[in-house]
C-alpha cells in the first residue's frame, strides 16, 4: 500500500480525534509517537503466550480475534476487527493485566496499524481528560461487544449466529474469509455455505 493512501487514514484518524475535542497536545503526541505496523495477510500480530502491550486502530484491513486452547492448541473466532467495524482492538484478556493472552490476532487481508503503547496511553489519559473520555468510551464499547458476541457464542444455535452477523455485522459476511465466520457459528465451513444459501 503506498505512503499517500496510508498518511490518509492517520489523518482520517488523527480527525476524528480533533472532533471529540482531543486536545491539539494530545494530537500532536500521537502524531510524533505513533507506531505504524503493516500486517500481511494470514500473518498473526499478537500470539497466545504474548503480552499484548498496545491497542491498535486498524486504519486498512481487517483481524480476527481467535481463542487458542492451551492444551488442545484449537482456535476458534471470538470476535472481528475491520477498518469499518470494530477499529480499536487488544487482546482484551491480556492488556488490562499485562499477563499473556490465550488469544491471537490474525489479519485476514493486508493491514496496517497504529500501534499505541499501553504506557504512551496512561500518559495521555492522565494529562487530557478527553482523551480520557475518548479511551474509556472505545474501551467500555469493546467491552460491551465483546462480551455480546461471547453471549451470542454461548448461547445462540449455529444458524442463529449466522443470522446475527448477518444482521449485525454484514461487512463481516462481505471480507472475513469463511473459515473464521464457520468458526465463530461453531461450523464446518460447508454448512455455512449451506446457510449462505437459505438466507
Amino acid at each position: 500500500m503506498d505512503q499517500d493512501t496510508i498518511n490518509a487514514h492517520i489523518e482520517a484518524f488523527l480527525k476524528s480525534l480533533q472532533e471529540l475535542k482531543v486536545s491539539e497536545k494530545t494530537i500532536q503526541y500521537i502524531r510524533s509517537h505513533r507506531k505504524l505496523t503493516q500486517v500481511k495477510s494470514k500473518d498473526t500480530l499478537i500470539l497466545p503466550g504474548e503480552i499484548c502491550k498496545h491497542i491498535y486502530v486498524v486504519l486498512v484491513g481487517g483481524f480476527v480475534c481467535r481463542y487458542v486452547h492451551p492444551k488442545s492448541g484449537e482456535a476458534k473466532t471470538i470476535n472481528f476487527y475491520l477498518d469499518d467495524l470494530h477499529p480499536v482492538m487488544a487482546c482484551l484478556d491480556s492488556y488490562f493485566t499485562q499477563t499473556p493472552t490465550n488469544c491471537e490476532l490474525k489479519a485476514i487481508a493486508d493491514s496496517v496499524v497504529i500501534a499505541m503503547p499501553k504506557s504512551h496511553v496512561d500518559v495521555l489519559r492522565e494529562e487530557d481528560n478527553l482523551f480520557e473520555k475518548y479511551y474509556y468510551g472505545i474501551v467500555s464499547m469493546a467491552m460491551r461487544e465483546e462480551n455480546e458476541l461471547k453471549t451470542k457464542l454461548i448461547a445462540y444455535s449455529s444458524k442463529e449466529k449466522y443470522a446475527f452477523i448477518l444482521e449485525e455485522m454484514p461487512s463481516v459476511i462481505q471480507r472475513v474469509p469463511s473459515k473464521y465466520i464457520a468458526e465463530f457459528c461453531g461450523i464446518s465451513p460447508e454448512w455455512l455455505s449451506k446457510l449462505k444459501k437459505q438466507g
